[in-house]
């Protein structure tokens, strides 16, 4: 082989390797960015669950639209968690892990196992379940470094309810007849953790929990509970269950139970008419109801991305949940973008870990402890609403406010 010859082959095999090199780079870039979405498809929940999966097919298919993230394409990856039962939600954290995704976001999955479920492993997991169940391991096991909770615990609801419940009288220009409440809460941590935060707060104020009833899912007839709260005569009204077909029963026939002579009392409830059905349930029986959120759609980018959502689905978003998710997938997409890559998870948890995000529903900060959203009116508030002409209204914030209280139209006047 003469020395032309040599020379000639050096050059082809170093173009073939150069050729190989950049196949495979462009492959690899080109491989696809798996998001794991474990949401509630079927079941009680199943009008919140297609909320978020929306919310994500939308994020992705504008991502993708810019050219993908750190130019590779994204999909998203759906497992079921039905009704939130344990096995449920193990069984979606096996399909996910076993299909490889760089991450798990949610709105809402469950609270007790997931933590178990999806800090297992290392990838970022990112939830707005509002329990304390869910943030409590991560406070005492630093293996579960990768999972955050993008809103306030469920206490949350008790705290804030212990003072700016009794405020709304004076508000709306009404006097209440005495200082007794009545609780009624569903055996869900969720629920029963807030509404006996509130009852503990509460009685120290001179408040008197007349009622104080505790029921499994699946109430149909709320007869008995609601001649207690006859016979008792409480000035509040407090309802603390995440069943929507539960809570839009127990208006419809508290309602009823009272008729026209009405009755004189505030009716609250802990976060379940931001649930698309509840208000199709409920119908005008909720009228005059107030109610708190620790996620609702107040940011600057809410009227731009309400509008591209329009574009998207030829309708306005139903709930909060459309707004929520993207959050948690623009917070988790943050992150990645700073550390550069998508499999680096502990860089891109310590990114989150740092993180301060303006989204839709809060000035996200993380706390040290739990890794969950630190609550404040600047951050993530604690958002109280009325139904009013068959939409809820926020009343608080003062800083998203649109709504004065008025008198409900069961109070007689």
């Amino acid at each position: 082989m003469n020395k032309q010859t040599t020379q000639r082959l050096f050059v082809f095999t170093l173009s073939a390797v150069i050729l190989l090199m950049l196949v495979t780079g462009c492959a690899k870039e080109e491989e696809e960015i798996l998001i794991g979405a474990p949401i509630p498809i079927t079941g009680p929940y199943a009008s919140d669950g297609e909320l978020m999966k929306m919310a994500l097919d939308m994020a992705i298919e504008e991502i993708n639209a810019e050219g993908g993230l750190l130019g590779r394409p994204v999909r998203l990856v759906v497992a079921d968690v039905g009704g939130l039962e344990a096995e449920k939600i193990k069984a979606a954290g096996e399909r996910l892990i076993g299909e490889d995704v760089h991450a798990i976001i949610t709105g809402y999955d469950d609270g007790g196992v997931d933590t178990h479920v999806f800090g297992a492993y290392d990838v970022p997991y990112l939830h707005c379940n509002a329990m304390s169940l869910s943030t409590q391991p991560v406070a005492e096991n630093p293996d579960y470094w990768n999972v955050f909770q993008y809103c306030a615990n469920e206490v949350a609801y008790g705290i804030d309810a212990s003072t700016k419940l009794f405020e709304i009288p004076a508000e709306m220009g009404w006097t209440p007849p005495n200082k007794k409440v009545a609780i009624v809460k569903v055996d869900y941590a969720y629920n029963i953790m807030a509404a006996d935060e509130f009852r503990d707060r509460i009685t120290p104020q001179g408040y008197e929990v007349v009622v104080d009833e505790v029921t499994q899912f699946g109430v149909v007839e709320w007869g008995p509970i609601l001649s207690k709260i006859e016979e008792t005569e409480p000035s509040y009204i407090t309802f603390w269950n995440l069943d929507p077909s539960d809570a839009a029963r127990f208006m419809i026939q508290l309602r009823e139970h009272f008729g026209d002579a009405g009755f004189e009392a505030l009716v609250f409830m802990q976060y379940t008419p931001a649930i698309p059905e509840f208000l199709e349930l409920a119908g005008e029986s909720a009228e005059g109801l107030i109610w708190v959120t620790d996620v609702a759609p107040w940011g600057k980018g809410v009227g731009e991305y309400t509008q591209r959502w329009i574009d998207e689905y030829d309708e306005e978003p139903k709930g909060v949940y459309a707004y929520a998710t993207r959050d948690g997938f623009d917070i988790w997409a943050k992150a990645v973008e700073q550390a550069g890559c998508v499999d680096c998870y502990e860089e891109i948890a310590d990114n989150i870990r740092n993180i301060y995000h303006e989204g839709l529903c809060a000035n996200y900060q993380f706390t040290d402890d739990d890794q969950s959203a630190v609550v404040g009116d600047d951050l993530a508030p604690v958002v109280w609403h009325q139904i009013w002409d068959g939409e809820s209204r926020i009343t608080w914030p003062a800083n998203q406010k649109e709504w004065d209280y008025q008198i409900p139209p069961w109070i007689p006047q």
